[in-house]
């Protein structure tokens, strides 16, 4: 086992684990929060005590919450998981749309710019209301406050952040939706957080300020757009298929909370 404060990896014959620090999560909960980047069952049968190495490494670090994100079909790696007290939380989808190829894409009639500081109240204000089916939301183990907390976080965050930018879009003069983005160097454009006002919700903005974000970012030289959303968020995931993205297969979402 290697093992380096709060990151480590474990690689026997019967399993293979990397864990490291979410620590933009470790800030908001309080106490340290892993996540695993990888995880693989060579061995059924001694993988959960050799796991016991990776329990033992997040007590010593006093961890009260460990994440851990598996493809769809890594059901050995699921069940060794469930065998150690994690949850199943979510099923993750991955829209994907080509650029290059697409066609008439539609005006969402919407204003885009880069935020300022004159806009973080408000975006702040989207930020701790607009969310519900996220992962943070949804583990009744979690205080919601801390996951509203989480998302202003990572909002107000991307206004200083090296790579990450958060883009505002405006009816007129109102302040309807914000999108935090990111360019790869594969051409990708990442939106990595969006969110349409709650109070505007249900109105036709969500389709508006989607279409206008894909218009940008064809428009900005972008080759693709991804982004990431959970199942049940149905009502988003039908305004992905509307707007002509695909689904690659999905993955899964594990939780693991100390007993309190």
């Amino acid at each position: 086992m290697h093992l380096h404060s709060r990151s480590g990896s474990i690689d026997t014959g019967a399993v293979h684990l990397e864990w490291s620090e979410a620590s933009w999560d470790t800030a908001i909960f309080g106490y340290p929060v892993l996540q695993m980047t990888s995880l693989e069952v060579r061995e059924e049968a001694a993988a959960r005590e050799d796991f016991g190495r990776f329990e033992r490494a997040r007590d010593m670090v006093g961890s009260g919450l460990v994440s851990c994100r598996l493809p769809h079909d890594k059901l050995r790696e699921s069940m060794l998981l469930e065998d150690a007290g994690f949850r199943f939380i979510e099923m993750l989808y991955q829209p994907d749309l080509d650029l290059v190829a697409a066609r008439g894409i539609e005006s969402g009639s919407l204003s885009v710019r880069l935020a300022t500081l004159a806009d973080s109240a408000r975006v702040l204000q989207i930020a701790g209301n607009a969310f519900g089916n996220e992962r943070f939301h949804m583990d009744p183990r979690l205080p919601p406050e801390l996951a509203n907390r989480r998302y202003q976080a990572w909002a107000q965050s991307s206004l200083s952040h090296p790579s990450q930018r958060l883009f505002v879009l405006s009816d007129e003069e109102e302040l309807v939706a914000f999108f935090v983005t990111e360019d790869l160097p594969d051409g990708t454009t990442y939106w990595h957080l969006n969110a349409v006002a709650p109070e505007h919700q249900g109105k036709g903005y969500g389709r508006r300020a989607w279409s206008e974000m894909i218009r940008h970012a064809k428009s900005s030289g972008s080759q693709r757009v991804r982004s990431s959303i959970v199942a049940r968020n149905h009502r988003v995931l039908n305004l992905y298929a509307r707007l002509g993205f695909r689904f690659s297969a999905p993955l899964m979402t594990f939780h693991w909370v100390r007993s309190s």
